[in-house]
């Protein structure tokens, strides 16, 4: 399916090292629909976009073959974009899609916050604990109706990173030149399916039901963010803060994770990485406080973005 990508503009920066004489700008990338056409544009701002493939016609129409293709390459047309004289489209007329809509890997961190590990009684991890979810369990900012496989679903806020080029035994001091961006994701867990008799802490079959990697509609450019390592990040349940902490509680920060996973298999572009939730997991309360019908999840990630959810 084609796909789009907004682009929002906040400032400019070189960058000789691109092709064409690419200027690096910090964005904020979607993807998205009009009439039934799904095309890659430019976020101009709040309420008005782009359409970058108007104006580029031969890029893909897909984040990850975006990036595939040459993510510098990507950054030029959007600069080339935005400093033209393109219609603007309100965003009010679109429908958004989540940002990375077939990543060929998702990767998951567990226990990677230091209050998570406290709170269910786990020393810190020595090493990256790693697991993945299917692609198919992507969706975006809508309502999620619960799996009858499940009666203990749980919420788990994380900060999400996208691989911007391919990453093979890469050292940590280069690690972060293999990052796009960031985003938000809600890693919905089937705690009852996690914890089973037979299958106990499985691990992939309690994380890749239907719809349970939902994704904040933007991707933010990592130079938009100062320190990805001091932010704050909630889970609010309705209108209830359930998780509160800091992404300086991360056991294993991103140029770790990068440098340990691309010395184990090859981090592709498009490729998403969860980096892991802190405390207040609902089945870390007493009694277990996990997701019922009806209930509007609600996950803030500082100067990334918010993401929310309705169950049904």
């Amino acid at each position: 399916m084609r796909a789009v990508l907004l682009f929002k503009l906040t400032s400019l920066l070189s960058d000789s090292s691109c092709a064409y004489s690419v200027c690096r700008r910090k964005m904020h990338i979607l993807q998205f629909s009009q009439a039934g056409r799904h095309s890659i544009g430019v976020r101009v701002d709040d309420t008005n976009i782009i359409n970058l493939n108007d104006f580029s016609p031969d890029l893909p129409t897909d984040v990850c073959s975006a990036l595939c293709l040459d993510h510098k390459k990507l950054l030029t047309e959007a600069a080339r974009c935005l400093q033209s004289t393109s219609s603007r489209i309100s965003v009010d007329d679109v429908t958004l899609h989540p940002p990375i809509t077939n990543p060929g890997k998702i990767i998951g961190i567990g226990l990677n916050y230091k209050d998570h590990c406290e709170e269910v009684g786990k020393p810190l991890p020595t090493e990256p604990l790693v697991f993945s979810k299917f692609s198919s369990c992507v969706t975006g900012s809508r309502e999620i109706q619960i799996p009858s496989a499940t009666k203990e679903l749980d919420y788990e806020c994380e900060l999400v990173v996208v691989i911007s080029k391919e990453a093979r035994n890469v050292k940590e001091a280069d690690a972060m030149e293999h990052v796009f961006g960031y985003t938000v994701a809600n890693d919905l867990t089937a705690s009852d399916i996690f914890n089973a008799t037979k299958n106990g802490n499985q691990y992939l079959l309690a994380k890749s039901l239907d719809n349970f990697c939902p994704l904040f509609s933007d991707i933010v450019t990592k130079d938009e963010v100062e320190d990805v390592h001091n932010l704050n990040i909630s889970t609010k349940v309705n209108g209830e803060v359930r998780q509160k902490s800091n992404t300086n509680q991360l056991v294993f920060r991103i140029p770790q994770i990068i440098s340990y996973l691309s010395g184990l298999f090859t981090l592709s572009p498009g490729d998403i990485i969860l980096t892991g939730t802190p405390a207040g997991t609902g089945m870390a309360f007493n009694p277990p406080k996990y997701i019922q019908s009806g209930d509007t999840v609600t996950i803030e990630l500082q100067n990334i973005g918010t993401l929310t959810n309705t169950f049904l």
